[in-house]
């Protein structure tokens, strides 16, 4: 029998995750904490509203037998206090990481992203795992900072070689609880800008392959990282061409100016700041193969199904 503890047990995908555990027979107990309710009612989830800033996580996990702990709470969707999603997103980890290492907790699993990879114009066609992890600039913070946290994690594998450790790397993921800031992007954009005329394949995940990947690492323990990503790719401008968007070449260097700057002036058609553009114009397109072959992980939507209920979730008139 086990207990699982899960930070960021508000968000979508630990709700997901959450309701699968509670079925299953060999999880005893799951400890949850953020600063959200998840809105579960179980008597096997306990909930503690705490910040995984907070020291006191300590004294809420020690002693109560958590042999295995999945990291979900982030700063996901870019704000302008830039300090603060550090804060949250690395010093957090940190805090984290040095509570498991105090308790030697067995099993750790921590949420990346396929971001860490870095957004470059010579990635490989595919990225598996043991590709390196180039630390993306600040300029998008979100992947900076998952860059940050993986050489975090590199650091404590390091020391604690003997402890089953996870990197789960997920492309862009959606379905039908999500709501980040690509949404509010495609809405308010009147175009699907193409910098500098690239139109680089994508990826995307559905919330529940994501939340099943990781109940197969917390019964299978196999350790390691993990690309996830729905089969198949899609291409920015038939993103567009789905909900009736045509697309528009750019420069990329006038197309980052132009988000910088509504971004600076905090107009709400932009979401993010300027540096997610990389991402829109060079590959980062990830191998799914290791998580299928050491876990049977088999995703159930491809990408462009996960992409088609995101969209119809959020009423876009599909075409």
């Amino acid at each position: 029998m086990r207990t699982v503890a899960i930070t960021g047990a508000g968000g979508y995908i630990a709700r997901q995750l959450m309701l699968f555990l509670e079925k299953q027979a060999w999880c005893q107990k799951i400890i949850g904490t953020d600063i959200v309710e998840p809105g579960i009612e179980s008597e096997k989830i306990e909930f503690h509203n705490c910040d995984i800033r907070d020291p006191m996580l300590l004294e809420l996990w020690k002693g109560r037998g958590v042999d295995t702990l999945v990291h979900l709470a982030f700063v996901v969707d870019p704000i302008h206090d830039e300090r603060k999603m550090y804060d949250v997103n690395v010093n957090g980890t940190l805090n984290v990481l040095r509570i498991c290492e105090e308790l030697n907790i067995g099993h750790i699993i921590v949420a990346s992203s396929g971001t860490a990879y870095g957004a470059w114009p010579d990635n490989p066609p595919c990225l598996k795992e043991d590709d390196p992890i180039r630390i993306f600039p600040p300029k998008f913070n979100y992947a900076h900072h998952k860059g940050l946290i993986e050489q975090q994690c590199g650091d404590f594998i390091k020391r604690h070689p003997d402890i089953i450790f996870n990197i789960v790397r997920p492309c862009v993921v959606y379905g039908p609880n999500t709501d980040n800031y690509l949404v509010p992007y495609l809405e308010n954009m009147p175009r699907i800008l193409l910098a500098d005329g690239r139109d680089p394949d994508l990826q995307f995940v559905h919330e529940d392959d994501v939340a099943e990947l990781f109940a197969l690492l917390i019964e299978k323990k196999v350790p390691g990282a993990f690309n996830v990503a729905g089969d198949g790719v899609v291409k920015i401008s038939e993103v567009g061409a789905m909900i009736g968007k045509k697309t528009l070449k750019i420069p990329k260097q006038l197309y980052s100016a132009i988000i910088w700057l509504l971004w600076h002036l905090r107009v709400k058609i932009v979401a993010a700041p300027a540096g997610f553009i990389d991402y829109t114009a060079y590959s980062w397109v990830m191998d799914t193969t290791r998580a299928k072959e050491k876990l049977g992980w088999r995703p159930r939507y491809t990408s462009r199904e996960a992409l088609r209920i995101m969209l119809e979730t959020h009423d876009y008139k599909l075409v």
